[in-house]
């Protein structure tokens, strides 16, 4: 019974880790490669150093398996956060084609220098605006290239409202262009002062996630009485139990962060 509750805290644990099948009604957001793979080296990491430290097997594996899907945690919130910085600087973008714009470029012109000015990611993005231009199906194709590159709202709205403008052209463009800036710039600081009033829930979710698993690991290393009895038969059925209910919290937590986040209209 001991090595099904192992296995069943290891198949719970792969849930959390590669995400459940993706259906209309719960879909959750699936760690790169990469992340997963460094995810592994942590979970065979931690079981050898909880091997040594604990020695009870469904402790081991539980924890080991929280503690990768922890990583893949961490490494997403830095993807997010790079993300958001990578966003923030949209509204520099467009500045920057307004007054290339007002000199007289052309808007692909104006959008290519203004991806080199920006610089970072948006490099790449100018790369692809020329090469599409030039080479490809003009500045319709080059936006669609980019927005499936992006895969974000915000990046959606703006290259959108671009390709019509270079469609429509007109005396007006300079003015669309500040109007779309001063708007997308609103709607960013508004987004970044609910995350900030989020923070603290996070965090709440967080601790009530993984601190028990933290004292049970300390209570067991510490404390001979407490491993000899996680050693049982009902000390491993326990662990398997609350191993499901962190992977429950898990999924829920998980659901109710996406309700705060900003939708693809355009695709």
């Amino acid at each position: 019974m001991r090595g099904v509750a192992v296995l069943c805290a290891a198949g719970a644990g792969w849930v959390m880790v590669a995400g459940v099948p993706r259906g209309r009604s719960l879909r959750l957001p699936r760690a790169d490669f990469r992340a997963i793979a460094a995810s592994v080296f942590v979970f065979a990491g931690s079981m050898v150093v909880l091997g040594a430290l604990l020695g009870v097997p469904a402790a081991v594996a539980a924890i080991s398996v929280i503690v990768a899907a922890l990583h893949i945690k961490v490494s997403e919130k830095r993807n997010r956060r790079n993300a958001a910085t990578h966003r923030d600087r949209w509204p520099d973008v467009l500045m920057h084609v307004r007054s290339s714009v007002a000199a007289g470029a052309t808007l692909g012109d104006a959008l290519v220098d203004a991806f080199e000015a920006v610089e970072g990611q948006f490099s790449t993005m100018a790369d692809v605006l020329r090469s599409e231009v030039a080479f490809g199906g003009g500045f319709g194709a080059a936006v669609a290239r980019i927005r499936s590159m992006e895969a974000d709202p915000t990046a959606d709205r703006i290259l959108v409202a671009l390709a019509a403008a270079s469609r429509t052209g007109g005396s007006r463009v300079g003015e669309m262009i500040a109007v779309l800036a001063r708007s997308v710039g609103d709607e960013l600081r508004l987004r970044k002062a609910h995350d900030a009033a989020m923070t603290e829930q996070r965090l709440t979710i967080d601790v009530a996630l993984f601190a028990p698993w933290a004292l049970l690991a300390l209570s067991i290393a510490t404390n001979s009485q407490a491993r000899a009895a996680f050693e049982t038969l009902d000390g491993s059925v326990v662990i398997a139990i609350g191993f499901m209910a962190t992977v429950v919290g898990w999924i829920l937590a998980t659901r109710i962060s996406r309700l705060g986040r900003q939708l693809r209209v355009f695709r």
